[in-house]
């Protein structure tokens, strides 16, 4: 069953709707060229955002990374500046703490050979005082064996009569006493020596006695100056150990220094490596951001051109398609002009009320007020409503006629309401099966109701108020539409109202 939508056009003839729709048409076919190039610039910005993620992450990220890298590069070059200060420091006071330990080790080198000369002197002066004393005990021993000689030869020499001091030296010298004692001439010679022999012995032992206590003084001298000297090597040796302390402290500081110095440098070195990396790879980035820049702009004045010539070339079809429509609907004018006399003259000459005369169909006109304003059949598409088919017109399956909104609608015939509501394009509508008529089944339609005065299901009266006059649906007026159907086909109302 095709329900055909109606609009309400006042006492307009076709010919005005026809112009109307001509107008209408043209609006139609800018609004689509309009909206085929939008849509081509729509679906050209559209592409970027779709196209650009992946590039633009990457951007993102590589930008953000060069900025931690320049950051800690940034930091390198501080702690760079700030050990390099510290090492050269530490370099400035290198110099004083090498002098320092040449001086200490100077100073110990001086005191350990005074020291040592010290040492010699000491040593020689107890090996000179042990000569001495060895001498010394010699001459006493040397002493004490010319005292028994001269005992005995003084002793001989009393018995014999007397001898030189000579003799005594003679004495010495020989190894055979016995056999110069029977000597007169020896004897002799040993009484003349011996008195000089002896003083000489005398006066050396006196002498070594007074070296060896000189001797002990000087030891003892040199021992205090010994004491002092290892007094003094003790104290500069002291420093020296110091002073190598301090110079090691210092040249491990140096060593720890200039490997933080080394290891920041090479950090600096692979910081601006990564740089440069980074860097290069944003430009390749960039790069290609670029060429994808220029590839979506041609694509995109592509697609913009091609949407042109397919907004023209719709144009051009869509004015073809207009004036067939205006030749069809001018050879259908004087059909529907035709028609909508029949119609009016008809109405015109027909109580609009419950006591108006009813046909062989005994139907009642269901609109209580009103001209018809379009009969049924072909007519063009009123200006404002959807044209179907594309045509520019179409079959106008009922009549029309053109009421106030809220004016009461009655139903044309005893029945049961098969519908009462909102039925798309036809807004709302009710439906009233009247079984069989005339040996026919009927049924008739009533749309763009306001609202309904009936409900499904229930039982109405010829006359009886079913709804009020309204604009819903496809309507640009308050009108009522009203069709009847035999037999599941449309027919024109006309012919079973009058």
């Amino acid at each position: 069953m095709v329900h055909e939508a109606t609009s309400f056009s006042g006492r307009g003839d076709a010919a005005a709707n026809a112009g109307a729709q001509r107008g209408g048409v043209r609006g139609k076919l800018a609004a689509v060229v309009s909206a085929g190039v939008v849509a081509g610039l729509t679906l050209t910005l559209g592409i970027f955002p779709a196209n650009a993620d992946k590039l633009d992450d990457r951007k993102d990220r590589i930008e953000k990374q060069i900025a931690g890298t320049e950051k800690d590069l940034e930091s390198v070059n501080a702690m760079l500046e700030k050990n390099g200060a510290k090492l050269r420091k530490f370099q400035d006071k290198l110099p004083a703490a090498e002098a320092a330990v040449r001086k200490a080790e100077a100073a110990e080198s001086a005191a350990r050979s005074e020291a040592e000369q010290l040492q010699g002197r000491l040593v020689a002066a107890e090996q000179s005082r042990a000569e001495m004393v060895q001498a010394q005990d010699e001459t006493k021993a040397l002493t004490a064996e010319q005292r028994k000689l001269t005992g005995q030869l003084a002793a001989r020499a009393y018995q014999s009569g007397g001898f030189e001091g000579s003799d005594l030296a003679l004495l010495m010298r020989g190894s055979d006493l016995n056999s110069w004692a029977s000597s007169v001439e020896v004897s002799s010679r040993l009484a003349r020596a011996q008195n000089r022999e002896l003083n000489q012995l005398l006066g050396r032992g006196a002498e070594q006695r007074n070296a060896t206590a000189r001797l002990s003084a000087v030891e003892d001298e040199i021992s205090g100056l010994k004491q002092q000297a290892d007094a003094a090597l003790a104290r500069q040796t002291q420093a020296r150990e110091a002073a190598d302390a301090a110079k090691a402290d210092l040249d491990q500081l140096l060593d720890e220094t200039e490997k933080a110095q080394s290891e920041l440098e090479d950090a600096k070195s692979k910081a601006r490596q990564q740089l440069e990396e980074q860097k290069a790879e944003q430009a390749k980035v960039n790069q290609e951001i670029k060429e994808r820049q220029e590839r979506l702009k041609r694509e995109a004045e592509e697609r913009a051109r091609k949407a042109r010539e397919a907004a023209a070339k719709a144009q051009r079809e869509a004015e073809a398609a207009e004036r067939r429509r205006a030749k069809n609907a001018a050879a259908l004018r004087a059909k529907a002009k035709a028609a909508q006399k029949k119609a009016t003259t008809a109405t015109n000459n027909t109580k609009r009320s419950k006591t108006v005369s009813k046909g062989t169909w005994g139907l009642v006109v269901p609109a209580t007020s009103g001209p018809i304003t379009s009969g049924y059949g072909w007519r063009p598409t009123p200006a404002g409503t959807i044209d179907y088919g594309g045509m520019g017109g179409y079959v106008h399956a009922g009549i029309d006629w053109g009421s106030r909104c809220g004016a009461p609608i009655i139903a044309a015939a005893d029945g049961r309401v098969m519908h009462a509501g909102w039925k798309g394009m036809s807004g709302i509508v009710v439906s009233i099966d009247h079984n069989f008529v005339n040996g026919h089944a009927l049924t008739t339609n009533y749309h763009h109701m306001t609202r309904t005065a009936v409900s499904v299901g229930q039982k109405v009266k010829r006359g009886q108020v079913i709804g009020y006059v309204g604009t819903t649906g496809n309507s640009t007026g308050c009108h009522l539409h009203f069709e009847t159907i035999v037999n599941g086909k449309h027919r024109n109302p006309a012919g079973l109202l009058w």
